[in-house]
């Protein structure tokens, strides 16, 4: 009777896991060690401190779609995830570790452009590879979300030829972007596209070993 009770009480539990969404809101939900995590926006921009909202925002946005692209059947899982990112920003990076847990892990990888720094430039991606040990999904933020004028912006901070405006400037554009970014359902800001193998730890995608990755897919001058 009791590992009847036992047995049934496991596949309850599988079937509320099963259907629980990956992606709603403000959330994020994901397996970990055998447990199911809710992770919040609020959460993710607490774990640094800082003007980093828009890293934040939109690094916490493209995790919903990988969350969603990867639990189709049976909600992701954080053991086997591996991430690979054009993106150097420290927002960025903090808020998908908050929710992969990959940093610590060492199953994290940045691609940079040659001469860039890990901060914001006019050459960084806003594209992740997130692969979870069985297939990989590609995530893109549409080219023409961030404007141009931002990444120049980005290139001439912490020059000699930053300006206190400059640094206003930045600041609300972050704002703004972040703001843009929620105002609009996760199809309309990004591309996804499937990829029916993994990536192992260490490895970079084909498509980012290209030499003009970098410049492939630079926003047009507005």
């Amino acid at each position: 009777l009791n590992k009847f009770h036992v047995t049934e009480d496991i596949r309850m539990s599988t079937s509320l896991i099963e259907n629980v969404k990956a992606a709603e809101g403000v959330t994020i939900r994901i397996m970990s060690q055998g447990e199911l995590l809710e992770l919040d926006y609020d959460g993710a921009v607490c774990t640094h401190p800082g003007s980093l909202w828009w890293g934040t925002a939109v690094g916490f946005r493209a995790m919903q779609v990988a969350a969603l692209a990867l639990s189709d059947h049976g909600l992701w899982d954080r053991e086997n995830l591996y991430i690979v990112t054009g993106h150097p920003g420290p927002g960025v990076k903090d808020t998908v570790d908050y929710i992969s847990d990959v940093v610590r892990r060492d199953r994290y990888k940045i691609i940079l452009a040659e001469g860039c720094g890990m901060m914001c430039n006019s050459k960084m991606k806003y594209e992740w590879w997130v692969s979870d040990g069985e297939r990989t999904v590609n995530i893109n933020l549409r080219p023409d979300f961030v404007p141009r004028s931002f990444y120049d912006l980005s290139d001439r901070l912490g020059t000699d030829h930053t300006s206190k405006e400059d640094i206003r400037m930045f600041r609300i554009f972050k704002v703004n972007l972040s703001t843009r970014i929620w105002a609009s359902p996760l199809e309309e800001n990004f591309t996804v596209e499937m990829i029916d193998r993994p990536l192992e730890p260490g490895e970079i995608p084909l498509a980012a070993q290209s030499k003009d990755y970098f410049e492939s897919a630079f926003p047009a001058v507005e």
